[in-house]
């Protein structure tokens, strides 16, 4: 059977499929346990194992939990040296025994319509006007600037490069330490040479704005977005979104993720919050299972305080004190 071909048509998620465990995670020893119904195939979990934990590849996807539990059983049960179990981005929430919710995010999703005058008809009259001012200033102002599209082998690694720099260069100026850098341009152009979708707005031959995003059947998700800062005033991240949700129309796309991450590009777009839920499961209860557990309760609370209005001077000079630091 063509277990690449289950995976994809049956999760639709880009984070399940063998290219992206082969990709980013290279070290683990891979397993696959098949669930069956009158002898016709209605699951594959995925996971891998390394060291004393395992791993669920199933990501962005939606297991019931008794299949779950007859999971973490098996694995258990066959893998002795076994103490952990991560279950990382599910969309169902599980009550599982000796485990705790690890973290708590949203996935912003999109239910694509049709045609293109649809999508701006469901849009905001405020956001509408601003998608048209910023493209006539963007027009009048640099009359060569286009917006371009690349899929799969025509996507080249300088350009996800660009794209990268662009993001690490915005985390910089705000005061936010980077969650991805020059260490994983060679990783996302792997996986875009298979199922990537890159749009970018080009200005004067540089990239101005781009995002990298990937394409599963009907579904795209939207895993980077980048932009100048220097283009700041013509909102070139957010027209980059909004052309890479009219390049997923004209393709047919019936779902776009924006994934984690609060972010008001998101919600102007019409995006609705769908929760991920992660968990950590163990053999048994121990002491590290309540330190764990305490981490996670403290990290979740930080996370709910942090962006949380109230917050805002805080968060504001903790980006100050990291942008002088980081440009020091």
């Amino acid at each position: 059977m063509d277990y690449e071909s289950f995976l994809a048509e049956k999760y639709d998620s880009f984070m399940t499929l063998c290219p992206y465990i082969e990709i980013y995670f290279p070290t683990h020893d891979i397993y696959y346990l098949q669930v069956s119904e009158d002898g016709m195939l209605v699951d594959l979990i995925v996971f891998g194992n390394k060291g004393n934990s395992a791993v669920y590849f199933n990501s962005l996807t939606r297991v019931d939990q008794l299949t779950i539990e007859t999971c973490n059983r098996y694995i258990f049960e066959k893998f002795p040296a076994i103490k952990t179990i991560k279950i990382s981005a599910t969309y169902n929430e599980y009550r599982l025994k000796k485990s705790f919710l690890s973290s708590k995010a949203n996935d912003f999703i999109i239910d694509l319509p049709t045609t293109i005058d649809d999508f701006y008809a469901k849009l905001g009259k405020s956001t509408r006007k601003n998608i048209r001012n910023r493209n006539a200033a963007l027009s009048r102002d640099y009359p060569q600037a286009k917006f371009v599209t690349k899929l799969g082998v025509d996507i080249e690694e300088s350009l996800i490069g660009q794209i990268v720099q662009l993001s690490y260069e915005r985390m910089k100026s705000k005061g936010i330490i980077p969650g991805k850098n020059h260490s994983d341009i060679h990783a996302f152009f792997l996986l875009a040479q298979r199922y990537g979708c890159v749009t970018y707005l080009e200005i004067n031959g540089q990239v101005a704005a781009g995002s990298i995003a990937y394409i599963i059947h009907k579904r795209i998700f939207l895993y980077m977005i980048a932009h100048d800062n220097n283009f700041s005033t013509y909102d070139v991240g957010f027209l980059c979104n909004a052309y890479t949700i009219q390049v997923s129309i004209e393709k047919g796309l019936e779902t776009a993720h924006f994934l984690w991450g609060e972010n008001e590009h998101k919600v102007r777009l019409m995006a609705k919050p769908h929760p991920l839920y992660s968990y950590q499961v163990y053999r048994v209860y121990s002491l590290d299972f309540v330190l764990k557990k305490c981490q996670a309760i403290i990290s979740r609370t930080i996370v709910i305080i942090r962006l949380s209005k109230y917050s805002k001077p805080l968060r504001n000079a903790i980006k100050s004190y990291r942008r002088r630091r980081i440009n020091s």
